[in-house]
């Protein structure tokens, strides 16, 4: 049995039970293979843009037995046509942005049933604004710490219901309501970033309408670490 990390744990907390999955950006496979020996899906795609990586995941695959439940896919993101036979997909340890091009280049994702596990290791805030823009309803996120670092994931599905969203939506989504310790650890370092950014931008009379953008996030930010010592 695989013993996945904690941020990999994290993500495989928010996959669903019995829906096949594909892993966009496998790396090594451990989460699909750990999902698949603890029969919570019933097989996956493992699939990376890299064809060291996938020979990683072949590997792991293979020595765990599981070669007839995995399919490997060389593909950047979702541009392998198979894939739109799945309706669960998950995306960890790549940078937010990335994930906003690879959701933009496979509109297809936009369908009832589809269903996004994401872990961004940056730019949470404009993955979360590309899910409200296209319909997508977020679920539930949690955090937790690995390797002394905190790490944010999120659960989402597509609604159709384009929401309209303030830049607090976008810096803490659905985050406050979880109950990871963790959490409050990740809104330090937004307030910190945020702060900062304000800042600097405090002796340029020509940026007063970004910092009043900036102002109530960083007052819901402080509103929410309050809540740690109560």
């Amino acid at each position: 049995m695989i013993t996945l990390s904690p941020r990999l744990s994290m993500v495989a907390s928010l996959v669903r039970e019995g829906k096949p999955l594909a892993d966009i950006g496998t790396d090594h496979a451990y989460l699909p293979v750990s999902l698949l020996e603890e029969g919570r899906i019933p097989h996956a795609a493992a699939c990376d843009v890299r064809e060291g990586p996938l020979s990683n995941a072949a590997s792991t695959i293979e020595a765990h037995g599981l070669s007839d439940k995995v399919t490997l896919h060389l593909c950047s993101g979702f541009d392998d046509s198979t894939l739109q036979a799945y309706e669960d997909f998950v995306m960890a340890g790549m940078g937010g942005n990335l994930m906003e091009d690879l959701l933009d280049a496979a509109p297809w994702l936009q369908r009832p049933g589809t269903h996004l596990v994401l872990q961004p290791q940056s730019h949470g805030e404009d993955v979360r604004a590309w899910l409200y823009r296209h319909g997508f309803s977020i679920l539930r996120e949690t955090a937790t710490r690995d390797n002394g670092r905190v790490y944010i994931a999120l659960e989402s599905a597509f609604t159709g219901e384009k929401k309209e969203y303030t830049l607090s939506d976008c810096f803490l989504g659905e985050l406050p309501k979880c109950d990871a310790s963790e959490r409050f650890d990740h809104f330090r370092e937004v307030l910190r970033r945020l702060t900062a950014r304000h800042d600097a931008l405090l002796p340029y009379p020509d940026t007063a309408d970004e910092r009043e953008l900036l102002e109530p996030v960083i007052q819901d930010l402080e509103a929410l670490l309050k809540e740690e010592d109560s």
